[in-house]
């Protein structure tokens, strides 16, 4: 009977260390309610699609398409553990003109892209598809592209990859691709922090005009750059977070007004440092004196957006809709793929 104990108490502890060490993720997958939008959103997102495959409603080639691959994807998940081969099969199986939204994808790379594109393109598209990042060829025609090299070879001296979000993306995706961050990189992007904790778009430290898209992408390419959660910056980060979330709604905002994709943002940040979005301890952990005050749910506000035809509204529908918040909602909402590799579970103090 000892040694039957002692065995038990040697896999627990065994079990609780790689618990520790692997990384620790609030997914959405077991919230319903969150499913269900997200399932009804994806039809509405299926149906948008154009003829060559895309989904550019807005008519920037790049801008939208692989936000919907990454929303498709997520949807497609049956499971916790994260399976490409759903993903792969769910994007395919969309279609307009014969055409599935990855033809679109190499056309945009057979065109030329930039270090920044590549970098999201790894991250959104081909990593959670179980694509090639070396050999990128989803059309199969020959014009076959290495992803990998087009991020890396776009570094510049100052450890940047480009604009500042450019850089944030290349950050993501060099881990994806088991590439190391540069501690010149990471110094970079620190170096752009505001003093009220948050980054702005420009990367530009020296005002205030830093905002919740930008921090919340910071705080993942920090963790993803295996910065710890602790660290002064990313707290700091997360402190604006904090200060910006409205407790009236449960939203983050975007020029004044309640924001779906900065709401999607702010929670994939959270998560990714090791926090669960839909509870108030990590606001209470970084902003103590916050403490208190109400914490109405972010992706119950997000759910509550959802329109009849399935779209989630956005305060930039009065220029015509896109697919770009529905889209980031999905991503959200289920957190099956993003954020990568996030932290360990954090306590609250």
């Amino acid at each position: 009977m000892k040694k039957f104990t002692r065995r038990t108490l040697t896999v627990a502890t065994l079990a609780a260390v790689a618990l520790g060490t692997s990384g620790y993720r609030f997914s959405g997958f077991p919230d319903t309610a969150g499913k269900t939008t997200a399932n009804n959103a994806t039809t509405w997102l299926k149906a948008q699609q154009q003829s060559d495959g895309s989904f550019e409603l807005a008519g920037f080639p790049g801008f939208e398409t692989p936000d919907a691959i990454m929303a498709i994807a997520e949807n497609a998940q049956l499971q916790t553990a994260w399976k490409p081969s759903q993903a792969l099969a769910a994007v395919m199986a969309t279609t307009n003109n014969g055409y599935n939204p990855l033809h679109a994808i190499d056309d945009l790379v057979d065109g030329g892209i930039s270090a920044g594109q590549a970098a999201k393109i790894i991250v959104l598209v081909a990593k959670p598809l179980g694509l090639s990042a070396i050999n990128f060829d989803p059309d199969g025609d020959g014009g076959t592209k290495n992803l990998k090299t087009l991020v890396t070879s776009g570094k510049q001296p100052d450890g940047s990859y480009g604009t500042f979000n450019a850089t944030l993306y290349a950050m993501i995706a060099l881990r994806k691709t088991s590439v190391v961050v540069g501690p010149d990189t990471v110094a970079y992007m620190r170096a752009a922090q505001e003093s009220g904790g948050g980054w702005n778009y420009a990367g530009d430290n020296s005002g205030a005009y830093a905002d919740v898209d930008t921090t919340a992408l910071a705080i993942q390419a920090m963790i993803a750059s295996r910065v710890p959660p602790t660290d002064a910056d990313v707290r700091q980060g997360l402190a604006f977070l904090a200060a910006q979330y409205q407790s009236g709604s449960g939203a983050w905002q975007s020029f004044g007004s309640d924001d779906p994709n900065s709401t999607a943002a702010a929670m994939l940040a959270i998560t990714a440092a090791g926090f669960n979005p839909e509870a108030s301890c990590w606001r209470n952990s970084v902003a103590p004196a916050l403490t208190g005050q109400p914490y109405p749910s972010p992706s119950g506000w997000l759910r509550s957006q959802q329109q009849p035809d399935g779209h989630i509204a956005s305060p930039n529908d009065i220029f015509g809709l896109n697919t770009f918040a529905s889209s980031q909602s999905i991503q959200a909402l289920r957190r099956g793929w993003l954020p990568i590799a996030p932290a360990a579970k954090q306590p609250c103090s």
